[in-house]
C-alpha cells in the first residue's frame, strides 16, 4: 500500500470519518458518496482519496482548517447525510497547479503547513534553492506523502554562479557595465541589480554543470529553476549587446520605463541551457519567469516540452479582476499571460502571485476574494496550469482568507458558497456579522480610487482615518460576542494596528514625523510576538528604512529606492 493511501487512513481515524476508499482511475477528482448509510471516497489515486477525507471532515464532521496548526472541532457543525447518494460529486479541478511560495527557511511550523496544503488541496511549493538545502529527508517525505511537489528555484544566478567564487575564477562570467565587469558584492540577499554575463558560451556550459551536478546530488527534484538575481543590471558587453535596442524601453505597468527591455537576451539563455540540459538526458522541467522587463514572449520563444514559466502580474490593481478592460495595468499582465499561452507547446504557465500584496504591504487590507474566483475561470480558459503565492504564517489573520479563497478557487468550487462556508467555520451565528466586517473594508477600498497597487502609500494616502476607525469598531464588536476566540482578538489587534499605521503615515506625508514616532509604533507591534498579525522581521527592515529617510530630511515615499519611489509618486496621478 502506498504511503499517501496510509496516511489517509490514519487521517480518516484522526478526524473521524468512517469511509470505504476506493480507486476508481476514470474520476476527475475525488467523489463521496453514501450507501446504505455507510460513505464511500471514490478517487482516481491515493492522493485525491486523502482530500476527500479532509473535505469530509470539513463538510460534515465539523472540523475547520482555516490556519497552519490550528485545526479546530466545532461540533455545532456536524451535519447529517443521507443514507444514499452521492454527497459531494467529482469535478475537475480548474488549475491543476495550486501552492505556495516560500520566501523564508523551513523552521518548525513546516508540518503543520505541509498538513494545511494537503488539507486545502495544495500541491505545490517553490522554494529558495537556499531553502531547500535545508529541508530534512523527513520533512521531504512528509511532503512527498501529501503530494506536494517542491520545486528548488527562485532568483538563483547567484546560487548557480556565486559571486563569491566566480568573481575570483571567472570575473568574465559577471555582467559589463559602463564599461567594466561588476565585482559582485553580495550588497543583498536579493542581489539587486548583479546580473550575469549571459551570451558567454563558457556561462552557460558552466550553469548546464552545475545543473546536472546539482539532479545527480538530488534526485528527487523534478523542477529547478533559471531565474535572475532580482531587479535589473544586464550585462552590456559587445556580445550581450546585440541583444538590446536601448531606445526600447520597459513598460509602465510593469516598472521597467527607465530600463531596455531583456526578454530577448534572458530567452536567448533559457532556450540554450534548456537544450543542454535536454541533451544530457536530465528529465526535468527548468523554470524561469515574467517579470519587470522581460514579461512577454520574444519574437520566436516558445515554451517547449520540459520548460514551464512563472508570470509575475508585480504591482498589479486588486480593486480589479485581471480580465477587466477597464484596469489599464490588470490588461496588461493579462496580455502577457495570454501570450505565453499561446505559445505553448508542451510546456506549462503559472502564475506567481502576491495575494499578501507586493514589497512591504505590511499586513495592510486586501479583500478581494470574488475576483480572485472569477480569475482562476479566466486562467482555466485560456490555458493556464497553476496559480502559486507569496505567503507568511505570522500573518495569516490579515491575509489567510485569501489563501484560503486561492485554494478553493483554484479546484473550481463555487465562489458565494465558499465564501459563506469560510465565514460560518470562522465566526459561526456571527457569519453575516463578519461579512459585513470584510465588505466594509473591500467597499472602502473601492471607494478610495479606481485602482489600488498594494503597497501602503496607494492606501494610506487615500483612505480616511475615520474608514480604518470604523473597522476597528466592527472588529470590536465581532469580539464581544466570543471575546475567547482567538481569531477574533486579533482582528482588533489587526485593525488598531491600521489607525496606528494611518497616524503615522500622515505624520510622514507632512514630514513631521519624528523617529521616536516611529519606534514607539514599531515597539507596539513587537508586543505582539504572540499573534498571527505581523511578520516582524519585514516591519523592522521597512521602518528601519522610515527612519533613515527622517535622519536624512528626505520625503518618504516607500522604501527609499529611487526609481521605485519615482514609479509611486507617478501612481499617485494614474490611480486616482
Amino acid at each position: 500500500m502506498d504511503r499517501t493511501l496510509i496516511l489517509a487512513e490514519k487521517e480518516a481515524a484522526r478526524y473521524g470519518v468512517e469511509a470505504q476508499f476506493r480507486i476508481e482511475e476514470a474520476l476527475p477528482s475525488f467523489e463521496i458518496r453514501s450507501s446504505d448509510g455507510k460513505i464511500v471516497i471514490a478517487a482516481p489515486d491515493s492522493l485525491e482519496i486523502l482530500y476527500g477525507v479532509y473535505e469530509f471532515a470539513e463538510r460534515f464532521n465539523g472540523w475547520c482548517f482555516f490556519s497552519p496548526g490550528r485545526d479546530e472541532f466545532l461540533p455545532e457543525r456536524k451535519k447529517e447525510f443521507p443514507a444514499e447518494g452521492v454527497l459531494l460529486p467529482a469535478k475537475k479541478p480548474l488549475l491543476h497547479r495550486r501552492g505556495f511560495i516560500q520566501e523564508f527557511p523551513f523552521n518548525e511550523e513546516t508540518p503543520a503547513l505541509f498538513d494545511w496544503m494537503a488539507k486545502n488541496k495544495l500541491n505545490y511549493r517553490l522554494t529558495w534553492m537556499k531553502y531547500y538545502d535545508d529541508l530534512s529527508p523527513e520533512l521531504k517525505q512528509a511532503a512527498l506523502d501529501r503530494g506536494i511537489a517542491i520545486e528548488s528555484g527562485h532568483h538563483n544566478f547567484d546560487y548557480w554562479i556565486p559571486g563569491k567564487v566566480y568573481g575570483k575564477t571567472n570575473p568574465e562570467f559577471f555582467a559589463e557595465i559602463n564599461g567594466k565587469r561588476i565585482n559582485p558584492s553580495g550588497k543583498s540577499e536579493l542581489l539587486l541589480s548583479e546580473q550575469l554575463c549571459t551570451t558567454n558560451p563558457e556561462l552557460r556550459k558552466e550553469f548546464v554543470r552545475r545543473m546536472d551536478e546539482y539532479c545527480q546530488a538530488h534526485p528527487e527534484i523534478k523542477t529547478i529553476s533559471l531565474v535572475p538575481n532580482d531587479g535589473f543590471g544586464w550585462c552590456e558587453c559587445e556580445n550581450c549587446a546585440k541583444f538590446y535596442d536601448k531606445n526600447k524601453k520597459g513598460d509602465f505597468y510593469s516598472l521597467s520605463t527607465h530600463v531596455y527591455k531583456a526578454d530577448v537576451i534572458y530567452h536567448d539563455l533559457v532556450r540554450d541551457v534548456s537544450a543542454q540540459l535536454r541533451a544530457l538526458g536530465r528529465d526535468v522541467t527548468l523554470t524561469f519567469c515574467a517579470y519587470v522587463n522581460y514579461c512577454a514572449p520574444s519574437p520566436g520563444m516558445t515554451l517547449e516540452k520540459g520548460m514551464a514559466i512563472h508570470i509575475a502580474p508585480y504591482w498589479r490593481c486588486i480593486n480589479h479582476p485581471l480580465d477587466d478592460p477597464s484596469c489599464e495595468t490588470n490588461a496588461s499582465y493579462l496580455e502577457d499571460i495570454r501570450k505565453w499561452c499561446s505559445v505553448k507547446k508542451g510546456g506549462q504557465v503559472n502564475i506567481y502571485e502576491y495575494y499578501m500584496g507586493v514589497n512591504f504591504y505590511l499586513s495592510l487590507p486586501m479583500i478581494h476574494w470574488e475576483e480572485m474566483f472569477r480569475e482562476m475561470e479566466c486562467y482555466n480558459r485560456i490555458g493556464v496550469d497553476g496559480v502559486l503565492t507569496q505567503f507568511h504564517i505570522p500573518h495569516w489573520t490579515a491575509y489567510g482568507t485569501n489563501y484560503r479563497m486561492m485554494a478553493l478557487a483554484a479546484r473550481g468550487e463555487d465562489c458565494r458558497e465558499s465564501i459563506c462556508r469560510m465565514l460560518e467555520e470562522l465566526f459561526g451565528p456571527d457569519a453575516a456579522e463578519a461579512g459585513e466586517f470584510y465588505r466594509s473594508i473591500r467597499q472602502a477600498m473601492l471607494r478610495m480610487g479606481k485602482c489600488h497597487i498594494p503597497y501602503p502609500r496607494s492606501i494610506l494616502r487615500r483612505m480616511a482615518l475615520s474608514d480604518f476607525e470604523s473597522f476597528h469598531e466592527k472588529a470590536l464588536a465581532l469580539c464581544a460576542k466570543a471575546p475567547e476566540n482567538v481569531l477574533r482578538k486579533e482582528l482588533v489587534i489587526w485593525t488598531e494596528y491600521m489607525i496606528r499605521f494611518k497616524k503615522l503615515f500622515d505624520l510622514l506625508l507632512e514630514q513631521k514625523a519624528a523617529e521616536k514616532d516611529v519606534d514607539d509604533f514599531v515597539t507596539w507591534i513587537h508586543t505582539h510576538r504572540n499573534t498571527r498579525v505581523f511578520v516582524h522581521e519585514k516591519f523592522d527592515t521597512y521602518f528601519q528604512a522610515v527612519k533613515t529617510a527622517i535622519r536624512q530630511g528626505s520625503k518618504w515615499v516607500h522604501f527609499n529606492l529611487d526609481w521605485e519611489d519615482a514609479y509611486i509618486l507617478k501612481h499617485d496621478e494614474t490611480l486616482q
